[in-house]
């Protein structure tokens, strides 16, 4: 009976440590990926969400915080332990919200590209000074994101994380790293990697607008030496922002399906982000 009763008194902590440990890993996915509602989120809602993802792993979890090496750690182990499960969720959210941030870059490089002011509409859910076409870009990003399930793959990647890398396979590292000594490199290669893709990604979607100003200019350079007493100079201007949305209006499907196409990848990355760890 006296051990009976230690196991039953033990549960309540056993399932804070679990839930716990959990969302330090769900919280910041939660934080940093604009689809679960940004900065305009509520504290609350967003702590709530990330609990309710760390439900999703709770086999694992309860598991893992019942194992003898959690009860022995120490408060400076605890909070190596805590460090590393945020960062692990932080650079998964942080790779997600690249997506985003790469449609919105394409975006303000064809406002650039077209003469628009930067600030003329501010950006979804952060209310930060934005472009029309970063925010037209974002939102369509945010869209394909949801229509392609993109947040039920998040969270079911989540939940496999929390069996694959368990909350406490860092328990002896209370001296280490965060990361772990394995992680740590892995993880900067990935930062590396998905900064260069937010690059490419931005060039590659604002390209086609770039391109077709580019052959407008040098149209109307050709036009300009025809008949230098045409005062083309005025019409410029909005030509070249009407040309832009055009070219944008136009291209609109294309520009789905490159979205659509480098989900995927950016997706990948977050599982790359969950396994540099392991």
């Amino acid at each position: 009976m006296p051990a009976s009763s230690e196991i039953h008194a033990a549960l309540p902590t056993t399932m804070l440590v679990a839930l716990g440990l959990g969302a330090a890993r769900a919280i910041p996915i939660v934080w940093l990926v604009p689809a679960f509602g940004g900065r305009s989120l509520p504290l609350a809602a967003r702590l709530g969400i990330g609990l309710l993802l760390t439900t999703l792993g709770w086999p694992y979890l309860a598991t893992a915080a019942a194992a003898p090496a959690l009860a022995a750690l120490g408060v400076l182990g605890w909070l190596v332990l805590t460090a590393r499960e945020v960062l692990i969720g932080a650079l998964v959210g942080w790779i997600v919200a690249l997506a985003f941030r790469a449609a919105e870059a394409a975006g303000g490089l064809a406002d650039g590209a077209r003469g628009a002011g930067f600030a003329d509409a501010p950006a979804p859910l952060s209310g930060a000074a934005s472009s029309p076409l970063a925010a037209l870009y974002w939102l369509l990003a945010a869209l394909i994101f949801l229509e392609l399930g993109g947040l039920g793959r998040l969270a079911a990647a989540l939940a496999r994380s929390y069996q694959a890398i368990p909350v406490g396979a860092g328990a002896g590292l209370a001296t280490a790293s965060p990361g772990g000594r394995a992680g740590m490199p892995a993880a900067i290669e990935l930062v590396v990697v998905a900064s260069a893709r937010l690059v490419e990604s931005a060039v590659g979607l604002a390209a086609p607008v770039i391109v077709a100003l580019l052959l407008a200019e040098l149209g109307l350079g050709a036009v300009a030496r025809l008949t230098p007493a045409a005062p083309l100079h005025f019409a410029v201007m909005p030509l070249r922002a009407l040309l832009g949305v055009g070219v944008v209006l136009l291209g609109l499907g294309a520009l789905d399906a490159a979205l659509v196409a480098g989900l995927p990848g950016w997706l990948a990355l977050a599982d790359r982000g969950f396994a540099a760890f392991q």
